[in-house]
């Protein structure tokens, strides 16, 4: 592969055309919603929720019949969804039974999607996605692998919700991932996202680069700066400019540094402040990994540096817009918001795609999905994407998120959007002291 990531990520030519499932009804029915106008700037709550039971029986389906293991037809079965082990569903299932087919997140690590997929093949197209395996008291890093097909639809419906976010769809400007290009090659929110904005036509280029290091050092430690990427990004007058970051990354570059540390990188890259022009928008992402514990939110750390990346081209530029973005291994779309200011102590906001369906869950000893959610309250997030066509991915993370008002547009820094679904704010991991079992999935 070749091109700006210089032969890592996510192949350009995804191929589904190799696939024994691109002609199954459920991905053709998938892709016909994917290909027509963008359904999270149109849809009610309502819409939404007739939307998602349309699904519910095709996707169930699916995966009855394309289990060459019995695997789901076992599952199905033990889980009280069908009337038999031959798959034939029952009769008036909701939404909410999906919570029977829950995957805790821990489930994951090692091999332990493996038995999940459908049509396993050890050269089957796709590619293997790992968390960053910072998790205390687990074995190794959620380890999960995505087919060509799945990824083809990840590419629409993750554009889908950018172009939500953005108000428009993005098909120009230049883009810099304050990462390293390798990251594309096991990172899902690196990978997924760079491959949008590259099929979109954007420039695509990346602010680090992977040392050399001790043989036994991971990539994490030897990650460091790309001074030249950097530098011909922010000397770059292109009027639209996307700052794609992490929490970390920026507290790096901004606001760790001190005293000639500080004056040298400053002197080096001829930043800050980083201008990027008018339509600029700062991209962050994932969440509060190895950030002080003195930083208990991404804002925190936007108000120390929002005033240093602008949108403009001088210095009466205003501070840039900002996309929120948490990207999960274990799920093949963002969670995505898009802050009213925020400088402000308001919690940011998380919204979905149309097609995960999401519940928030009473407590680690109760997990039944809650109807009305109060907004304001602390609950257990489970979701259901239903585009993952791999596996079952009904995922409790382990995350307690609390429920935003239920409204049906909000106002953003960059104008005001349709809601398709509640939203929510994230808040904390569970803990095991709390009553929430490490390996409660579906086995």
């Amino acid at each position: 592969m070749t091109g700006p990531f210089a032969g890592h990520g996510i192949p350009t030519n995804l191929n589904i055309q190799k696939s024994k499932l691109k002609d199954d009804s459920y991905f053709k029915l998938l892709n016909k919603v994917l290909d027509g106008d963008n359904i999270l700037n149109n849809y009610s709550f309502n819409d939404t929720k007739k939307f998602q039971e349309k699904l519910l029986y095709p996707y169930l389906e699916f995966f009855i019949r394309n289990d060459n293991n019995d695997y789901y037809k076992n599952l199905f079965f033990n889980r009280g969804l069908t009337k038999n082990q031959k798959g034939d569903l029952k009769q008036n299932l909701k939404l909410s039974d999906l919570i029977k087919l829950r995957v805790h997140s821990d489930d994951l690590r090692g091999e332990g999607q493996k038995q999940r997929l459908i049509n396993y093949n050890e050269n089957a197209d796709g590619m293997n996605f790992m968390s960053s395996g910072t998790t205390i008291g687990t074995n190794g890093p959620v380890n999960v692998f995505r087919s060509n097909l799945t990824l083809s639809l990840a590419r629409k419906s993750n554009g889908n919700l950018i172009d939500w976010s953005m108000g428009k769809k993005i098909d120009k400007g230049d883009c810099l991932f304050h990462m390293a290009p390798e990251m594309t090659d096991f990172l899902a929110f690196a990978a997924i996202g760079s491959d949008f904005l590259r099929d979109r036509g954007l420039g695509v280029s990346f602010g680090a680069k992977v040392n050399s290091g001790p043989p036994d050092s991971t990539i994490w430690q030897r990650i460091g700066p790309d001074i030249k990427e950097m530098r011909k990004f922010f000397k770059n007058k292109n009027s639209t400019k996307y700052f794609i970051a992490s929490g970390v990354g920026l507290y790096k570059m901004f606001i760790e540094p001190k005293g000639l540390k500080k004056f040298a990188m400053n002197f080096i890259l001829g930043a800050p402040p980083i201008y990027l022009g008018d339509n600029g928008v700062l991209m962050i992402g994932g969440g509060l990994k190895r950030l002080p514990s003195e930083i208990t939110s991404l804002s925190q750390v936007v108000s120390e540096t929002g005033e240093k990346i602008l949108a403009g081209n001088n210095k009466n530029a205003n501070p840039a817009p900002i996309i929120d973005m948490l990207g999960l291994t274990e799920s093949i779309n963002v969670f995505i918001g898009t802050p009213t200011d925020p400088f402000s102590k308001d919690p940011w906001i998380k919204y979905l795609h149309p097609m995960t369906y999401v519940a928030l869950l009473k407590s680690p000893n109760d997990l039944s999905p809650v109807e009305n959610p109060v907004p304001g309250e602390e609950y257990l997030l489970f979701y259901v994407n239903l585009m993952t066509l791999d596996f079952i991915e009904a995922i409790v993370p382990g995350d307690f998120v609390i429920s935003a008002e239920k409204n049906d547009s909000i106002q953003t820094a960059l104008g005001s959007r349709n809601v398709a679904q509640q939203g929510f704010i994230y808040s904390r991991r569970a803990e095991q002291n709390e009553g929430f079992k490490i390996r409660e999935g579906c086995g």
